[in-house]
C-alpha cells in the first residue's frame, strides 16, 4: 500500500455512501462542520438540517441558505422523533460517544436510519508509531490514555487531556443495544498493523 505518513486516503472507504436513505427524508448532519455533506444531501433531493457548535460555520451555513441550528452532539437543539436519517461523519471522536448516540436515538423517528463512521484505534497507532513529528505521537498518546480513561469511568480527561478519543466496536454494540438500534451493515475496511483506522456503520432505530 502506497501512502505518505499524514496521507489516509488508503484508508478510506470511497463507496461508503452517507446518502442511503429514503427519497425526500428529513436527514440530520451532526456536526455538520463547513457544509460538505448537507450541500451533498441537499442536492441529492433530502431535507438537510445540521448541528454545529462553531458559530462562525453556522453563519456561514445560513447565509448560504441552509436551515443549520448551533449546538452539540451531546445536546442536539432537534425535536423528538423529528427526523427519518442522521449523518454523523468522524465526530464521534470529539464528543461524549455515549451521549451522542443516545441523541440519535431521541430525534430519530421509528425506523430512521443511521450512516456514520469513526476513528478506531488503528487511526492513533498510526499516528504514534509513524508520526510525523513529535506533536502528532503526544498527541496519539493523549488520545490513547484519555479513551482507555473513558471506558473504564465514562468521564473524559479535563481540558485538553480529553479532547479525542476513539471507538470500538465493542462499546458501539453496547450503546446500540441500549438506545434500541440494529447494526445492519459494517462496512469492510483498511487496518493498520491488523487495527481499524476507520470504522462503517449502517443503523436503523427500531
Amino acid at each position: 500500500m502506497s501512502e505518505t505518513r499524514d496521507d489516509w486516503t488508503d484508508y478510506i472507504v470511497k463507496e461508503f455512501s452517507f446518502l442511503a436513505f429514503p427519497h425526500g427524508s428529513r436527514v440530520l448532519d451532526v456536526g455538520c462542520g463547513s457544509g460538505q455533506q448537507l450541500v451533498a444531501l441537499r442536492d441529492a433531493g433530502f431535507d438537510a438540517v445540521g448541528v454545529e457548535p462553531t458559530a462562525s460555520l453556522v453563519h456561514d451555513l445560513a447565509a448560504r441558505g441552509f436551515d443549520v441550528r448551533h449546538g452539540f452532539a451531546e445536546q442536539l437543539p432537534i425535536d423528538d422523533r423529528s427526523v427519518d436519517g442522521v449523518v454523523c461523519k468522524v465526530v464521534l471522536p470529539y464528543t461524549d460517544e455515549r451521549r451522542a448516540i443516545g441523541e440519535w436515538a431521541r430525534v430519530l423517528r421509528p425506523g430512521g436510519r443511521v450512516t456514520a463512521s469513526y476513528h478506531g484505534s488503528g487511526y492513533y497507532l498510526r499516528c504514534l508509531l509513524d508520526g510525523p513529528g513529535p506533536a502528532l505521537r503526544v498527541y496519539a498518546t493523549r488520545s490513547f490514555v484519555n479513551t482507555w480513561w473513558y471506558a473504564a469511568t465514562g468521564t473524559r480527561l479535563p481540558r485538553f487531556l480529553g479532547d479525542t478519543i476513539y471507538q470500538s466496536s465493542k462499546r458501539l454494540a453496547e450503546y446500540y443495544r441500549k438506545f434500541g438500534f440494529t447494526l445492519d451493515h459494517v462496512w469492510p475496511a483498511p487496518q493498520y498493523r491488523g487495527k481499524p483506522v476507520f470504522i462503517y456503520h449502517e443503523l436503523t432505530r427500531n
